[in-house]
């Protein structure tokens, strides 16, 4: 059981329609190995949308679109960041299995997709929710973890399952003074996820995750959520550089809690993720930015920033800080894909320079988005084979 990822640039400089067909005729479905099948378990759309109306135009395009693909049977989420280098990008998922033992099942609504993948040896889930159609920011984070809630449920997943969780959020920074309230978008994310959270246990950690700005779209989440049978291979992984974003003191939260919850909740999200997927290692890098212990540093320099973000993903993946995550006896990471979120434009050069001299020109891409404090300017999420 493999899986891995592909991702893919529209060959159109037309419309978004066009840009969309571009990317699905360019999907490479065939497995190179003939006792197994490929097929596709997730995909995510990278676009500029002008505002929500137009981020809910684009996403009916996408469904058309989608229904003209007809092997894509699999979650797919639209989110509103803009590919640097301008067009559409497809971010696909995609997973080899034997010719038997696995069986597939997907539902589609309005709001929400789910493929649900049951093996003999574990059960998965790959899911993606989203609400853009509230005023308020509050109210379609509320609306988008209730979808997610009632997938977890109807699949038999909960929270302390999912081992990867991306989080989409519409001006993620902005700061909201109305009614005598203080309150950040960012900071409301945090607290309606403690506030469904605190429903499971989460005796593996949490997940491994990303929440990063997005220009609309309300908000969107995607999950990968995982059961084993027969073993336990999840394991949460510190950065022994950082100081965990679940212990984060009060001091770096911005905006008051919102009224369900008695104070301001901190992320709730572990540094990385390790995972058996069937034969396969795969270790899950959450978005990493330039942050020692708690503190930003190189608040003014892109440079520094992406060097010192570069220098976190790499310690996370040594042998020694591995070893401290009782993940012994394992073969050198292998890199599979990374993505760049870059505050200003203007730093792509800077930062792309930085990240093919590391990461190689091949494996990554980048979008224009805000990060999760004002002071930080790039952040890189990336995933590994073991």
């Amino acid at each position: 059981m493999h899986l891995f990822v592909q991702f893919i640039h529209s060959l159109s400089p037309t419309d978004f329609l066009t840009q969309l067909h571009s990317c699905f005729d360019q999907i490479d479905l065939v497995s190179d190995n003939f006792k197994t099948k490929r097929r596709i378990v997730k995909i995510t759309v990278f676009t500029p949308c002008a505002d929500n109306s137009d981020y809910l135009l684009k996403m009916n395009l996408l469904k058309d679109a989608i229904e003209h693909f007809d092997v894509c049977q699999a979650p797919v989420s639209l989110v509103s960041q803009a590919p640097i280098d301008g067009g559409t990008i497809l971010e696909v998922w995609l997973m080899e299995y034997p010719e038997t033992g696995c069986e597939f099942t997907f539902n589609q609504g309005e709001q929400v997709s789910a493929l649900h993948l049951e093996c003999p040896d574990f059960s998965c889930l790959f899911s993606t929710q989203y609400s853009a159609s509230h005023q308020g920011f509050k109210e379609n984070t509320f609306e988008t973890f209730n979808l997610l809630d009632a997938t977890l449920h109807e699949t038999g997943f909960d929270y302390g399952d999912i081992v990867r969780q991306w989080n989409y959020i519409e001006d993620i920074t902005l700061l909201d003074t109305v009614s005598d309230e203080y309150l950040q978008n960012y900071q409301i994310f945090n607290d309606v996820r403690s506030f469904f959270y605190e429903q499971s246990n989460f005796t593996n950690g949490y997940p491994a995750a990303t929440g990063i700005g997005a220009a609309n779209g309300g908000c969107t989440i995607e999950v990968i959520a995982l059961k084993e049978k027969n073993q336990n291979s999840v394991k949460p992984i510190t950065n022994f550089l950082q100081v965990d974003a679940h212990s984060y003191s009060s001091t770096v939260l911005v905006g008051d809690a919102i009224k369900e919850l008695p104070k301001a909740s901190t992320p709730k999200f572990e540094r990385g993720k390790f995972i058996h997927f069937g034969d396969e290692g795969f270790l899950f890098i959450s978005g990493t930015a330039s942050i020692i212990g708690e503190k930003t540093v190189y608040t003014e320099n892109v440079e520094n920033q992406t060097i010192t973000t570069i220098q976190n993903i790499e310690h996370l993946l040594s042998t020694n800080n591995l070893n401290k995550n009782n993940i012994n006896n394992i073969s050198k990471p292998r890199l599979h894909n990374y993505r760049v979120y870059l505050k200003n434009e203007s730093d792509y050069p800077k930062v792309k320079s930085l990240c093919d001299a590391h990461f190689g020109p091949e494996s990554g891409f980048f979008v224009k988005a805000d990060v999760c404090r004002s002071n930080l300017l790039v952040e890189i999420e990336a995933n590994y084979g073991i």
